[in-house]
């Protein structure tokens, strides 16, 4: 009986505790939630990595003391000895080593004849310091640009005497490319239109040797309607075209010759223009707007003449420069001589190199009033171009003597 009433009990006691363990868990799950990085209680590593770091800060190192050892000897101290502070000498660096550092400081291009002589003989004027604030004028590739440029030229070059053999002679490429100066005069196109028009004519001229005259007013067109797509921001359209040629060609086939040009050039159309070196060469020369744009002149004078498309745009825009100073003359007192030794650096060219060019330009203008092809010459007389066609420092006998000494 006493077993019963014992075994009852325990049950009982059993029960109770299994109550109070349920009710321990619920009140945990449903009545209170952990917080998402635990307690503050509780130590939790939020630090990616750095577990070990916190269990190894948290434990306290041992350090274990050593009985110490009684003597009754007393013990000698080591004698202190000051130690000064050593004063650093500089080390001067040997003297190759300085003039190498002066070569690398003066310039960073591979050197040329201009390079020849130190900085300080030559005064050499750095022409962009004025515009390093200007982010858009990117001052810092300047030269590299222009290094750039003139690599592209030597890569699409246009030979001398490239129509010998061909149906087209060069009268005729005289008289197309006036009359195209009037076209973009008509459509008010950028300088750019016009120069690269000419430049992809000459391009294609000179590798597609089967134009006949009838077709040479078509590639004219179809050359001034790829420079338009290049340069112009909006384009005029190819009816435009040709309504100028007064419907003497359709417009498939301006889009056929168009086709065959950019596949007979190779889609490249980035030789660079004598207006992009005209511009840094007016810099580094100080020129004044007149002298930049009797410099323009000269430059449209020569597209029009076929005796003066094989040189490079770099040769014919320093030779432009050169005859603009040598005409107008310069008011800067300082100024001693036309070609300085800064224009020379620029333009990688001295003076002999840009003398021949000079004279045949001036032959140019000297006989521009007798000319057959009088566009250029009509269209520098506006006001807009200062009237530069008709200036008489053009018929001076300085410049008529430059021109005979050819």
């Amino acid at each position: 009986m006493a077993l019963r009433n014992r075994t009852a009990l325990t049950n009982i006691v059993n029960q109770e505790n299994t109550k109070n363990v349920k009710s321990a868990t619920n009140v945990v799950s449903g009545q209170t939630r952990r917080a998402a990085l635990g307690e503050i209680g509780n130590r939790v590593n939020t630090i990616r990595g750095t577990s070990n770091l916190v269990l190894k800060a948290q434990k306290k190192p041992v350090v274990k003391h050593e009985p110490a050892i009684k003597s009754d000897k007393p013990v000698d101290k080591p004698p202190v000895h000051v130690v000064k502070p050593v004063q650093k000498k500089e080390i001067e660096p040997p003297i190759e080593v300085k003039q190498l550092e002066q070569k690398l400081t003066l310039h960073d291009e591979p050197k040329t004849r201009f390079d020849a002589f130190s900085a300080d003989l030559l005064h050499i004027e750095d022409i962009d310091e004025a515009d390093k604030g200007n982010p858009n004028l990117v001052t810092a590739y300047s030269n590299d640009i222009y290094k750039y440029l003139m690599e592209l030229e030597r890569k699409y070059p246009i030979q001398s005497g490239y129509l010998v053999g061909q149906e087209v002679t060069p009268k005729m490429r005289s008289v197309l490319i006036d009359w195209l100066v009037e076209v973009h005069q008509q459509f008010h196109l950028l300088q750019e239109t016009l120069y690269l028009t000419v430049a992809v004519i000459d391009r294609f001229l000179q590798s597609f040797k089967s134009i006949n005259r009838k077709r040479l007013q078509l590639v004219g067109v179809a050359a001034m309607f790829i420079s338009c797509k290049y340069e112009e921001m909006f384009a005029p359209d190819v009816g435009d075209f040709v309504y100028i040629t007064d419907n003497a060609y359709t417009k498939t086939e301006i889009l056929q010759m168009e086709l065959l040009i950019v596949k007979t050039l190779d889609y490249s159309f980035g030789r660079p223009l004598p207006l992009h070196f005209l511009r840094r060469y007016s810099k580094a020369g100080r020129a004044l707007p007149v002298h930049h744009t009797m410099a323009k002149y000269f430059l449209e004078q020569s597209l029009v003449h076929y005796e003066m498309c094989h040189y490079p745009p770099s040769l014919i825009a320093a030779a432009a420069i050169y005859l603009a100073f040598f005409v107008i003359g310069h008011d800067d007192e300082n100024a001693k001589e036309i070609w300085t030794i800064t224009l020379a650096y620029h333009s990688k060219y001295n003076k002999e190199d840009v003398l021949p060019v000079v004279r045949a330009i001036a032959t140019l203008i000297v006989n521009a009033d007798t000319s057959k092809y009088q566009a250029v010459r009509k269209k520098y007389v506006n006001s807009k171009h200062m009237k530069i066609s008709v200036r008489p420092e053009l018929k001076s006998p300085t410049l008529q003597l430059l021109a005979n000494s050819q």
